[in-house]
């Protein structure tokens, strides 16, 4: 089944959050600055990118962040996880060549896949053209996925890779807190660490719960204290 581009599309409205100011590495970071000149620099060369981490290291973050910053240069963009769209097949490859910037997430999930890793070699070299931008996510580095087509390897070495460091609990304190702030709400050190001994510490989760507090506070018209957010989410 072929997918068209338009069908997979990210939304009009991305998540405010998820913004390369809101990083939590820092907006000024090596890996923001890359990412940032990639799309500016965009019509000089192909621009790959090849972002390495475990869970809770941002690099998906990153990549909503770059479709984010790619939509307001008016470029047309996607973001293609594959855990979500691996069941269709490599087919939902067919026509992304069309974009100007594709955003990756999970490539290590098609490892050893060869169906996979054959379309992925394939759209790479139908992508690499001269105002293209191309970035990519995986746990590993490419040479410890094990890829069975040494030119797709090959490939995911070409370009810069960034390997980044999985958040530490005072890292994802001081996100949760940035976070809130950002959305004009006032989140105590306190709040974030309570909300990190109770609760998963998977920063994705965090952040839904983040999402809740903050509907369940402006309804209530309360701030965000731990009796409040134990009565909230029912601790």
């Amino acid at each position: 089944m072929q997918l068209e581009p338009m069908q997979m599309a990210l939304p009009v409205t991305l998540p405010d959050d998820e913004t390369f100011s809101a990083y939590f590495g820092g907006e000024e970071s090596l890996e923001v600055n890359h990412l940032k000149a990639t799309l500016e620099n965009r019509n000089e060369d192909f621009q790959f990118t090849y972002l390495c981490g475990l869970a809770d290291s941002g690099k998906s973050h990153l990549l909503y962040a770059t479709c984010i910053a790619a939509q307001e240069l008016g470029l047309s963009t996607m973001l293609l996880s594959l855990r979500e769209v691996i069941s269709f097949g490599p087919e939902v490859l067919d026509g992304l060549e069309s974009l100007d910037v594709l955003c990756i997430d999970d490539v290590h999930l098609v490892a050893g896949v060869d169906t996979w890793e054959k379309a992925l070699f394939n759209f790479f070299n139908r992508f690499n053209e001269k105002g293209k931008c191309l970035v990519v996510t995986a746990d590993l580095l490419p040479d410890m996925l094990h890829i069975n087509l040494p030119d797709l390897e090959s490939r995911l070495k070409w370009g810069t890779t960034f390997q980044i460091r999985s958040m530490s609990d005072d890292d994802k304190a001081e996100a949760l807190v940035k976070r809130a702030n950002m959305r004009g709400l006032e989140l105590s050190d306190e709040c974030a660490r309570f909300l990190l001994t109770r609760l998963s510490r998977d920063m994705r989760a965090l952040l839904d719960i983040l999402d809740r507090l903050d509907h369940a506070s402006m309804a209530a018209q309360r701030k965000l204290t731990i009796p409040f957010i134990k009565a909230t989410l029912k601790l």
